[in-house]
């Protein structure tokens, strides 16, 4: 093999790493993108059910309020 064909080596296997190095950066991505999703609908979900608890609380603070202010007849 003559200089030219190992440089030519050496370039195609560079080469080959990098792609493979590509492949995996890619597929990380996607790992991450997938938790991020997975973590946005965990928020979305924790956000309804805070939303909902606050609902809950107020109804039943307005109830004994209402029982605990004396009727005026």
């Amino acid at each position: 093999m003559d200089d030219r064909e190992a440089a030519n080596r050496l370039i195609a296997d560079h080469v080959a790493r990098l792609r493979r190095r590509l492949v995996a950066g890619k597929d990380e991505i996607d790992r991450q993108r997938a938790s991020v999703d997975a973590t946005n609908e965990h928020l979305t979900g924790m956000r309804r059910w805070i939303e909902q608890t606050e609902r809950q609380l107020g109804n039943e603070r307005a109830r004994r309020d209402e029982e605990s202010t004396p009727a005026d007849d």
